[in-house]
């Protein structure tokens, strides 16, 4: 569920990919706490998992229909913006739980602006410009 559909399918795409990718190597290049670091990498390699299983432009096994991977999109969201206070790492780890933080703030905007009507059916039968000169 959207409330602007104005984001493309493969921008989104390009969005989970980028945000898995950073929630796997800035914990592990930043360091903290074991738990804390488990979370961001945990949640990446899921969201890259769900994004190669997606029927999306950058989808590797496209088995998951788009409209259900965002249910997918807001879960990460509240997991990130949650796991810091729910598995109590906010004090010993602050740096990982803002980047967790604005992480689950960004991926909660994108999913808002998502169109996540995208059909390659549909993106293959648009209608084509053809030149009145042939």
């Amino acid at each position: 569920m959207s409330l602007v559909r104005f984001l493309p399918a493969w921008f989104h795409a390009i969005a989970d990919y980028a945000v898995a990718a950073l929630l796997i190597i800035v914990p592990l290049a930043a360091g903290g706490s074991s738990l804390a670091v488990a979370t961001g990498v945990t949640v990446g390699i899921v969201i890259a998992v769900v994004s190669m299983l997606t029927r999306y432009p950058l989808g590797v096994v496209k088995v998951l229909p788009f409209t259900v991977h965002s249910a997918g999109d807001y879960l990460a969201a509240a997991l990130l913006i949650l796991a810091p206070v729910a598995l109590s790492f906010t004090d010993t780890d602050g740096r990982l739980s803002a980047f967790y933080l604005g992480s689950g703030l960004a991926v909660l905007a994108v999913s808002l602006v998502t169109n996540y009507q995208y059909s390659p059916a549909r993106t293959a039968q648009l209608p084509t410009v053809r030149s009145q000169h042939a």
